[in-house]
C-alpha cells in the first residue's frame, strides 16, 4: 500500500522547524531529519510517535498514547497505547483498559465498541471476494496399496502408474493464468458508512473510506490533522487472502510479535488490561466485604434488641435500614 495523499504529509512539510510550541509555551512537536517526529501533550507526555517500522515493507507507523491524566472519577489510569496505524493499511483503536474499539487491515474492518455504533463489519473493496468454484481433477491412486489387495491383481496392478506430464503442464498453465488474472485485475473500492469516534480528550478519528482516514488533535487553539488513508497499488499486489467474516487480523494481535517495537506496544496494552482486571477484582471484593458487613450488623442488632411491643411498620423499616452507604467507588490508586 502507499499513502493516499503524500503531498499533504504534515511531518514532512514542517520538519524544517525542528521544534514547534503551543501558544502557551509548552513543546507541541519535534521533528527528525528524515521527516518523522512526535507530538506532545501540554503536560509534557508523548502524545503521538511517528517512526519507521522495523517490519518488512511496513513503511512508517503512528502510535497514539494516553496522557496519563486521571479519569472523571479521579482514578489514576496507566499510560497506554490508544491507537496504532501503519503503512501496511493496519489500524487499531483501544480504550484506556486495552479493549479494541475499532480495527481494520488492507481488506476489511470492524467496529467492536457499541458507543461508536452497532457492532458492524465492512470491506474496503472487492479484491478479496470469494473465488469462483471450479471442477478439479484428483488422483485416486493410493501411494501404497494393501498387500492383500495386490495379491488379487495381475502384473499390471503392481506396475506404478506414471503421471501424465501433458496433463500436469495444462493444469499448471491454467493455475498461472488464473493467478495472473487475479493479481492484475483492478479492484473496485466500496462506499462505507462514516466511522467517527473520540479516542481521548485530545484525539479523534474519522474514517470515510480507505483513502480518507483523518486523525485529529485539538487542545485549545491548537488544531492538527493527519490523513492516514492508504490506497492499494494493483500493480504491486503479491497475493490475495480470503478469511472468514469477522476475522480482521492486524499485526498488533499476532503473537509472537515480529519486531521488538511491536512487542513493546503489545506489552503496554497488556499492562493496561492487567490494571483494569485488578481494579475490577478489587471492586468486587470490596463490594462483597461491604455487603457482608451490612448483613452482620443487621443480624447483631436483631439478636441484641430486647423484646418489645410490635412497632409501626414505617418506624421498623427506619430502625433496620440505617446502614452506612457503601463506598465501593472510592478505590485507591495503588493498582499501578
Amino acid at each position: 500500500m502507499k499513502p493516499a495523499h503524500p503531498e499533504f504529509d504534515w511531518f514532512e512539510h514542517n520538519k524544517s522547524k525542528k521544534i514547534m510550541y503551543y501558544d502557551t509555551g509548552e513543546m507541541l512537536a519535534e521533528f527528525d531529519e528524515d521527516g518523522r517526529g512526535r507530538w506532545f501533550y501540554k503536560n509534557g507526555r508523548l502524545a503521538l510517535d511517528y517512526y519507521n517500522a522495523k517490519e518488512m515493507n511496513a513503511g512508517q507507523r503512528y502510535v497514539v498514547y494516553s496522557n496519563g491524566e486521571p479519569d472523571e472519577r479521579r482514578r489514576v489510569r496507566p499510560i497506554t497505547v490508544l491507537a496504532t496505524f501503519d503503512y501496511l493499511g493496519n489500524g487499531v483503536v483501544f480504550d484506556h483498559t486495552g479493549k479494541i474499539r475499532l480495527k481494520y487491515n488492507q481488506t476489511e474492518g470492524v467496529v467492536m465498541d457499541r458507543e461508536i455504533g452497532p457492532v458492524s463489519h465492512w470491506k474496503w473493496h472487492d479484491l478479496n471476494d470469494p473465488p469462483v468454484l471450479q471442477k478439479v481433477m484428483t488422483d485416486t491412486q493410493l501411494p501404497v496399496k494393501d498387500p492383500d489387495i495386490l495379491k488379487l491383481g495381475g502384473a499390471e496392478v503392481n506396475t506404478p502408474r506414471r503421471d501424465n506430464e501433458e496433463m500436469l503442464a495444462i493444469e499448471f498453465d491454467n493455475f498461472i493464468k488464473e493467478k495472473s488474472k487475479k493479481l492484475t485485475q483492478k479492484f473496485k473500492p466500496f462506499q462505507i458508512t462514516t466511522k467517527a469516534l473520540k479516542i481521548n480528550e485530545n484525539f479523534s478519528l474519522r474514517v470515510l473510506d480507505q483513502a480518507t482516514v483523518y486523525l485529529l488533535f485539538r487542545d485549545g487553539t491548537t488544531n492538527l490533522k493527519l490523513n492516514l488513508g492508504m490506497i492499494l497499488d494493483h500493480q504491486e499486489i503479491v497475493d490475495t487472502d480470503t478469511a472468514d467474516v469477522g476475522e480482521v487480523a492486524t499485526n498488533m494481535e499476532r503473537f509472537p510479535a515480529r519486531t521488538d517495537s511491536l512487542a513493546m506496544l503489545q506489552r503496554i496494552v497488556a499492562h493496561a488490561q492487567h490494571v483494569e482486571k485488578l481494579r475490577i477484582e478489587r471492586e468486587r471484593r470490596f463490594r462483597f466485604t461491604e455487603n457482608n458487613s451490612s448483613i452482620d450488623r443487621i443480624h447483631t442488632e436483631t439478636l441484641s434488641r430486647p423484646l418489645q411491643a410490635p412497632m409501626d411498620s414505617v418506624a421498623e423499616i427506619d430502625c433496620f435500614c440505617q446502614l452506612k452507604k457503601s463506598s465501593i467507588f472510592n478505590i485507591g490508586s495503588d493498582l499501578i
